[in-house]
């Protein structure tokens, strides 16, 4: 993680302001009502109707949203100024009123957030969290039943990893996944419950409508700027890259998600 940060740090080309996630916040909005999501899908098996589920790094609500309208109450954490305004227009677009958004990190020091829900949930969060123990003991002290966790077993971040070298002549230091994550959880002494999320037939986890838009995801991936000079070079690389499935532009080497669960202690 630490190999990670250093390599962003050193190769960014432009400030994100200070919220990372501000010109990609629309990207992740989702319809509260929307079927064949599988990940959702076990999200709602596990769920009570009487639940109060805790969903850390929420976004712009892509499982808090639907969750809350299967449960009696979600607390979103969400730090981004930008996701948590996606979040809160979902909110009032869609007329779901039990979702209590918060601008909070995690690890959080408030002494109220013990047992403040039935079920902890991350989504995607996790990869690049250096202080993860604490993270996992607030997570742990915050969940009365269990924990739950969706992640990838590479990080979304190195998904363009085979073009590294072509760009910035050295190779990306990649982030932990899903195994080491299970790993973890299995040294700490959780009994882990591990399941690979189906996709749904041939979709792909990663999908773009065009290469341009693999693209714009790639050069936010590789920290350039819109107007690096590396962007020909990256332009090129990607595309070599891309291969065309079914009406879009995918991945050749897809990643797997996974579905983690743990009691909590």
């Amino acid at each position: 993680m630490a190999a990670n940060r250093e390599q962003a740090e050193r190769l960014r080309e432009e400030s994100d302001g200070g919220d990372h996630y501000r010109p990609l916040a629309s990207a992740f909005r989702a319809d509260p009502y929307r079927t064949g999501d599988s990940a959702l899908e076990t999200l709602r098996d596990i769920a009570l109707h009487d639940d109060t589920w805790l969903d850390i790094g929420a976004g712009a609500g892509r499982f808090a949203l639907p969750l809350a309208l299967h449960v009696q109450q979600v607390i979103a954490i969400e730090p981004s100024p930008a996701m948590r305004s996606e979040l809160a227009n979902l909110q009032i677009e869609h007329g779901i009123t039990n979702i209590d958004v918060r601008d909070q990190r995690w690890p959080s020091e408030d002494p109220a957030i013990s047992g403040i829900a039935d079920v902890a949930l991350i989504s995607h969060v996790g990869y690049d969290i250096e202080p993860i123990g604490a993270f996992l003991d607030t997570m742990d002290r915050a969940a009365t039943r269990e924990c739950v966790a969706l992640l990838f077993d590479r990080a979304p971040g190195s998904l363009f990893w085979q073009v590294w070298p072509r760009i910035h002549g050295e190779e990306h230091a990649r982030l932990p996944g899903a195994r080491e994550f299970i790993e973890l959880l299995e040294a700490r002494g959780s009994l882990v419950e591990a399941n690979e999320v189906e996709r749904g037939g041939d979709r792909q986890r990663f999908a773009f409508a065009a290469p341009a838009d693999a693209m714009d995801w790639a050069r936010r991936r590789l920290w350039l700027s819109e107007n690096s000079a590396k962007l020909p070079a990256l332009r090129r690389a990607v595309e070599q890259l891309l291969i065309e499935q079914d009406g879009g532009w995918c991945l050749p080497d897809q990643p797997t998600e996974m579905l983690i669960r743990w009691r909590t202690r």
